[in-house]
């Protein structure tokens, strides 16, 4: 991992995902979430704030830039959600089958290499 990838894009990419437009939609869709909750692209933890913590009962965070899961730890500290990270891409969820209630991806999908396949995962973890 080269020096942009490790000290860069990781600052710009919070920059981008803490404008006051993209936090607008979150508020209206990650209350939403409920259960055991897969968050695809967990980045440095944007949505935290918005999960509803009397429905949410465990988030499976999926972020495999150790980077951005370094950034959402202040996030990660004021939240009262358990929280696990998964480590590796999209297109292999390392969880059961049905073993998700919701599956959360905001600003995420344009990242995936292969979408198609990250997809029928998702759908497969998915009750």
């Amino acid at each position: 991992m080269g020096f942009y990838d490790k000290h860069v894009l990781p600052r710009l990419l919070n920059a981008a995902m803490s404008a006051k437009p993209i936090s607008y939609q979150r508020r209206k869709v990650v209350p939403r979430a409920q259960g055991r909750v897969l968050e695809i692209g967990f980045g440095a933890g944007h949505n935290l704030p918005y999960y509803d913590a009397d429905k949410v009962e465990r988030i499976w965070a999926l972020e495999p830039s150790v980077e951005m899961r370094n950034r959402s730890a202040a996030r990660r500290a004021a939240s009262p959600i358990a929280l696990q990270f998964i480590d590796l891409p999209s297109e292999a969820i390392p969880l059961d089958a049905e073993s998700a209630d919701t599956v959360l991806v905001t600003y995420t999908l344009c990242t995936i290499p292969d979408v198609m396949a990250a997809l029928g995962e998702m759908r497969r973890v998915m009750k």
